[in-house]
């Protein structure tokens, strides 16, 4: 056997298509990859044409928050174009639509999301582990400004778990769901399996997005409380086949820690309500907002469908013609809009 066809046999299936591995990795890698070199072009750019040390620390920052926003979503076009070429899906076979059900999905997530921080937070302020620092605080000066830079900081974040949620639960949990489901696992077992699999490489992600963690032991902190994160908006994905509703929880969660109520161990040139250091371990801080992003996630979809449970249609390929059993009930609920 040659290199060649070795390496083609590497990558590729006895179908002819990518790998469901590869599929699952190369929209997050390549899309993360593409969002640090972006950064750095812009911001090489920006220094060569701007003053930047002129602007002074305050609005440098701010213009660090904007370069973010901008290569998040340049980041993001990059994975949705790489998955699809790789992946053969459209769009609304990754759970994106624009339906009703979709933006009140949204609207409940945003709201669900910002809660995992607050109630937590609540708690923590009634028994001493938590204090309020300073309130109503910005990097810059001007009320018109500074509703400005919100304003920017929401798209910003807004891009920012777009592109999270689309590579890890759209691209990467959907493919290592149907590998593994073309090897003989059962749909929700693979699924499942899937939602583990891709939280971990959503844990390590985080670590290596920040340098190590910054402290010793933060690092294993970090892939923890990260993976815990990942298994609760990855479950709303694997419990909809919507990627509205998890993106939404994680947009709410991050805008609150952004300009609502922002840690002091957070280093953001961000406007916000109010500032807070938290006493306790950032891991006890992530398990109350899983557990009530969890009770909250479930009481929405409660709510709002006839039946709470795995969608194994994420585990079916885009020509994939076999019926797992209960899917079809499954797939009216989570189409019906």
């Amino acid at each position: 056997m040659s290199f060649r066809t070795s390496l083609i046999r590497f990558f590729r299936g006895a179908n002819g298509r990518v790998r469901a591995t590869w599929r699952g990795l190369l929209p997050v890698t390549v899309g993360f990859g593409v969002q640090l070199v972006a950064f750095g072009l812009i911001a090489a750019a920006l220094k060569a044409t701007i003053d930047t040390d002129a602007l002074g620390s305050g609005a440098a920052e701010s213009l660090d928050v904007l370069l973010l926003g901008v290569a998040s979503a340049v980041g993001l076009g990059v994975a949705v174009v790489l998955a699809r070429s790789l992946d053969r899906r459209s769009l609304a076979d990754y759970g994106i639509a624009l339906s009703r059900r979709d933006l009140l999905d949204f609207a409940a997530g945003t709201v669900i999301g910002g809660l995992t921080y607050a109630v937590p937070t609540v708690v923590f302020l009634q028994v001493g582990s938590a204090a309020l620092t300073d309130r109503f605080v910005s990097p810059v000066a001007g009320s018109g400004v500074t509703a400005l830079l919100t304003g920017v900081a929401v798209v910003v974040f807004l891009a920012q778990v777009a592109f999270e949620e689309f590579a890890f639960r759209g691209a990467m949990l959907r493919n290592f769901a149907e590998g593994m489901a073309a090897r003989g696992v059962g749909a929700r077992r693979a699924v499942m399996i899937a939602l583990a699999t891709s939280s971990v490489c959503f844990g390590v992600m985080h670590v290596i997005r920040s340098g190590g963690g910054g402290v010793a032991g933060r690092s294993v902190e970090l892939v923890v409380t990260s993976v815990l994160n990942g298994l609760l908006w990855g479950g709303a994905y694997v419990l909809t086949g919507r990627l509205s509703i998890a993106t939404a929880l994680h947009f709410g969660h991050n805008l609150w820690a952004a300009i609502i109520v922002q840690p002091s161990s957070i280093e953001m040139a961000l406007p916000a309500v109010a500032t807070i250091t938290y006493k306790t371990s950032l891991l006890s801080l992530t398990v109350g907002k899983v557990l009530v992003g969890g009770v909250c996630l479930f009481a929405w979809l409660s709510l709002t469908r006839d039946t709470v449970v795995l969608n194994p249609h994420i585990a079916r390929g885009p020509d994939d013609s076999i019926d797992h059993k209960g899917e079809k009930a499954q797939r009216a609920t989570t189409t019906d809009d």
